[in-house]
Order: C-alpha cells, then structure tokens, then sequence
C-alpha cells in the first residue's frame, strides 16, 4: 500500500469509529433497536459529559483525516513545496485541537462547579504533582509553543538543535523529528537517519536555521602553502577555482541575500565575490576561501572546488601544498534564533 492510499485507510477508518461510537451509544441507550433482540435501557445520564468529550475527540480526529487530503490538493496549485502545505496543515490542526480541547474541559469543568472545597484542593494536589512529575513533557510543550510563535523552524527548514543538524521532517507538541545530515559521515550529506529532538531543546540552546529566509549558506576551504611556495600564486589559483564553480551563482543572489537583512549597515558586509583570507603558522601559510552556496549543495559545491583546485595546482610547480584542503565548519548565513 503507497502512502496515499494509506492516507485514505486511515481517514476512512477514522470516520468509521467514530460512526460506530454513536452508533453504539443510540444502541446502548435504547434509542434504535435491532430485530430479534431487546432493547437497551442502560442509563448513561451519569457520564454524559464525558461520553460528549469522547465524541467531540473522535470527531476532531475524524474531521482532520478527512481534511488532510482536502487541504493538500486545495494548496498544491499555490504553494510551491510540499513541505509548506504539510506545515500549513500543521497549524489548522493545532487551532482545531485546542479548541476542541477546550471545549472538552468546558463541558467536564462546568459539571463540575458545585464540587466542594475538598475535592478542588485535591485536583489542584494531583495537579501540581502531575506539573512535577511531567516537568520534561510539560517543557517540551512550552518550546513547542515557542518554535511556532516565533516562527523558529518550520516543515522542510534546515536546521541545527544541540549539535544535530537536518531536514524538519515532523513538528509535534513534544519533539520534532529531522532527516539527519552529517552526523557519523564526513561532509553535509544525508545519513539516512531520523533524529527525534524533544522541543524542550529550543528553550536550553541555540537554534540555527539555515533556510529561514534563504536557501544560502556560508562556508570556507582552507590550503596550507608552505612558505618554500608561491602563495600569492595559491591565491590566484583559489579564486580563479571560486569564480568557475561559484562566482556566477554568489553574484546573482547577492541581492536576494541582502534584502533579508534587518538592517542597512549588515548589508555592507555581504560579500558579492569569493574571498581569500589569509593566516600563518608553523606548517606555512593558510588561505581560506570564503564563499556561499546553497545550502543543500553544500557538499557538491566543495566537492567542485577541491577537485578544480587540486587540478591548477598540479600544473604549478612553484605551488606545493603541504596537506590537502581541509573542510572546516560552516556558518550560516542568517544569524541563530532562540
């Protein structure tokens, strides 16, 4: 069975038990009979209000199901990514789910106002306990509602979550659940793992997220030359590398970048060309080059250039590298949200 036609079981089934649910009750309670036997007259007057917030649940569940396809065909003609539709639905189903929460514990608290003193001294016991015991949960709930107010991180995001980085796959209220990349492998490629990240991560760190206004990330390549070398010649070689692999695509989204900027001034430093830093140490003269790219070519763009590089170097004598370019960490481009 695909994935669509599972969706289809799944909301069909739904719809079934929630069916079978009022049906039973008009059984049970005598409201329709069937031939050959008699009648229910089981009284549940007693549990109304919970057999109502039963029925209200099911519904809810019921209706998203029905829903979920609906809505996906309704925004594919308008929303470009799959993973927005996804991310769209996931908050109609939050606003459906709260108000049918609430409207679950009207119905059982209005039940319940004439409860003496006593009993809502013991509620506020067991509450308070629950509140302890469920601390971790209670939290995750907290940097759920957090992530989605403040728009940290949404379906299809790349982000990066105490030291995990990957594609959002999944957000519910208590983790939220990424296709890992990097991780065990060398370079940024997928590991072909799920990563589960409780949302409580979101109020103890960092948040990094590489696509949330752009699809751009900032990274470097570093050479060693010795200083028997030609390093100016290195230089030359870097960014004649830089220019045939990213020069033409960093020129042409610079703007793009640079209105994403908050301010005036930050756009200043939006570099338009690849740059070369230069440092020293014992082994020689490092050059870095810095550059950006997109962040889900990352690999493939420094795979290019190291294999550009070590081309023009090869056919220079002069220029002897003495280890080979070394990968370091990337920032992204946008600065980390909390």
């Amino acid at each position: 069975m695909n994935q669509e036609s599972w969706k289809k079981a799944r909301a069909l089934l739904w719809v079934l038990v929630t069916v079978l649910f009022v049906v039973g009750l008009l059984f049970i309670t005598g409201a329709i009979t069937l031939p050959g036997l008699p009648a229910s007259q089981i009284d549940l007057s007693a549990y109304r209000d919970w057999v109502f917030a039963a029925l209200i649940l099911l519904a809810t569940k019921a209706l998203l199901e029905v829903l979920r396809p609906l809505f996906r065909s309704a925004l594919r003609s308008h929303v470009r990514y799959e993973a927005d539709i996804f991310a769209h639905f996931k908050l109609v189903s939050y606003v459906v789910w709260g108000t049918a929460f609430a409207l679950v514990a009207y119905i059982i608290l209005a039940s319940g106002v004439g409860q003496s003193a006593s009993a809502w001294l013991s509620v506020g016991i067991i509450g308070g306990a629950l509140v302890y015991i469920m601390g971790e949960p209670l939290l995750s709930l907290v940097g759920w509602a957090v992530l989605v107010t403040m728009r940290l991180y949404k379906l299809g995001d790349r982000i990066e979550v105490n030291n995990t980085r990957g594609y959002v796959v999944g957000i519910t209220p208590l983790n939220t659940t990424v296709r890992e990349f990097g991780g065990t492998l060398s370079g940024d490629i997928h590991t072909g793992r799920y990563v589960t990240i409780p949302n409580s991560q979101v109020l103890k760190g960092n948040v990094f997220n590489a696509t949330k206004d752009t699809p751009f990330i900032w990274d470097q390549l570093t050479i060693t030359v010795p200083y028997q070398g030609d390093a100016k010649a290195a230089e030359a070689i870097l960014l004649a590398a830089a220019e045939e692999v990213v020069g033409p695509m960093m020129r042409q989204s610079t703007p793009r970048i640079r209105n994403k900027y908050e301010f005036e001034d930050l756009r200043e430093y939006v570099a338009e060309e690849p740059t070369v830093l230069w440092n020293v140490r014992d082994a020689g003269v490092d050059l870095t080059l810095v550059y950006f790219c997109p962040v889900f070519e990352r690999a493939s763009y420094k795979t290019r250039l190291v294999k550009e590089i070590l081309d023009r170097t090869s056919q220079r004598p002069d220029i002897r590298l003495t280890a080979p370019a070394v990968a370091v960490p990337a920032a992204p481009v946008l600065s980390a949200a909390r």
